[in-house]
């Protein structure tokens, strides 16, 4: 590719966020293409999904990404679904499509396209831990979404927070049940990350996060013991009163009156102190799934494309994230 290419021959990005390459593919979005790629279950990414399936597209993503799909989404379509290991080729008319790693959520992947004359982008969905488990992409142009694109969306506590939050549920049940609230496959990491920081207390969970943790576990995952909160053993436990209660964090205005349990909601929207005590029993802890301002511009210094494209539709400040990287790394950056 060469460094005066026209963006828009190789791609354009429609109103939802979706990145739209020629007529063979488009990636967390829906469009007038062959195949969509979901790089991961959060609806953001999944805007028109029930419309590719309707218009008989095919779905790639990873095979714990599409299980959780099918089951969130109660739909059964196994002749449109086509699982991608990480680092797994797929050939797509002129295209070959690549899912590499990347730490968000279980099951998230980053996408490497390479045209047959060679180009290649890439695009990194949301991610956390560049180079440390997310790989980093080196395609001619990538593509990136500036969630916390402003120089002040830092977390200097980030390398900490997973213990800081381990610390505190295990502090909270010292005095009670605890619940925690977070949004779909951030429970299944929490559950994974208390377990490797020695919180034993079982888990509970309702039944489609139960469902979750089961097709999380068939795919490697470990996470201890957890119960079905209406069953036999989920009800005793519940009445022991010694317990981590994990949901989705639309429960937390509807359980938050309860006063005989911690209530402990995750986001990635505080950057001031590692976790902040809301009222007498309820607490917001900055645990985020998306890298913080740093280490997005560590991301892109890493990578060196030649063009960089920032998603707008996914970003925020993405007119200033755009603006630095130009100005401070000297790459070729584009707003679309």
């Amino acid at each position: 590719m060469s460094d005066d290419i026209a963006v828009p021959e190789l791609l354009r990005i429609n109103d939802h966020g979706g990145i739209v390459l020629g007529g063979s593919l488009v990636i967390d979005g829906h469009d007038d293409t062959q195949a969509r790629v979901v790089t991961h279950i959060h609806s953001d990414h999944t805007v028109g999904l029930m419309n590719s399936l309707r218009c008989r597209r095919r779905i790639i993503g990873t095979p714990l990404t599409l299980e959780w799909l099918s089951l969130i989404n109660g739909f059964t379509a196994p002749s449109l679904l086509n699982p991608l290991e990480y680092g797994q080729r797929f050939r797509l008319g002129e295209l070959n499509v690549v899912l590499e790693k990347a730490i968000h959520i279980p099951g998230t992947a980053q996408v490497l396209v390479e045209h047959d004359d060679g180009t290649t982008i890439g695009y990194t969905s949301d991610f956390k831990k560049v180079g440390r488990g997310t790989e980093i992409l080196q395609p001619e142009m990538l593509i990136i979404d500036a969630v916390y694109g402003h120089p002040s969306y830092v977390r200097e506590f980030d390398e900490f927070i997973e213990t800081i939050l381990a610390d505190l549920v295990s502090e909270l049940l010292s005095r009670g049940p605890v619940h925690i609230y977070a949004y779909y496959g951030k429970v299944q990491e929490v559950m994974h990350v208390l377990r490797e920081r020695g919180v034993i207390a079982p888990f509970l969970l309702n039944h489609k996060q139960y469902a979750m943790s089961k097709v999380a576990e068939r795919h490697g995952m470990r996470l201890g013991e957890y119960f079905h909160s209406s069953s036999q053993e989920g009800v005793e436990i519940m009445r022991d009163g010694w317990y981590v209660y994990l949901t989705h964090s639309t429960s937390y205005a509807k359980l938050q009156r309860n006063t005989k349990v911690s209530h402990v909601t995750l986001s990635g929207w505080e950057f001031s102190h590692p976790y902040r005590r809301i009222n007498d029993n309820s607490y917001l802890v900055a645990f985020s799934d998306h890298s913080d301002f740093k280490e997005l511009v560590e991301y892109v210094e890493r990578s060196r494309p030649k063009v960089l494209v920032v998603n707008n539709a996914r970003s925020s400040q993405g007119r200033v994230f755009a603006s630095y990287v130009a100005s401070r790394l000297n790459i070729r950056t584009l707003l679309l």
